[in-house]
């Protein structure tokens, strides 16, 4: 699923290669780290529908640990997280 998302973002966004990379390392990142957190129980790239995943992303967002690092990382990993949901909503 990943790939598949990179080359969505590639074909319906004007964003630079780098933050395409970025983006994409951002949702395995909040994957990896909202599952230690027990936040989810599966990987993010293995959710296939934008309804499960908006469910998950309003745990994720509500979680103190994403809200410090997204902050800290200048909101990459909400516009990452949305970037996706709108990836899932167009399949």
């Amino acid at each position: 699923m990943e790939k598949l998302f990179r080359e969505w973002l590639e074909e319906t966004t004007k964003l630079s290669e780098s933050s395409i990379g970025k983006y994409t390392r951002a949702i395995r990142a909040i994957s990896k780290d909202m599952l230690s957190e027990g936040v989810v129980d599966k990987e993010l790239y293995n959710v296939t529908s934008s309804i499960e995943f908006d469910s998950m992303m309003k745990e994720i967002t509500s979680n103190r640990f994403f809200d410090l690092k997204d902050t800290k990382g200048n909101r990459m990993y909400s516009v990452a997280m949305n970037h996706y949901y709108e990836f899932l909503k167009s399949r």
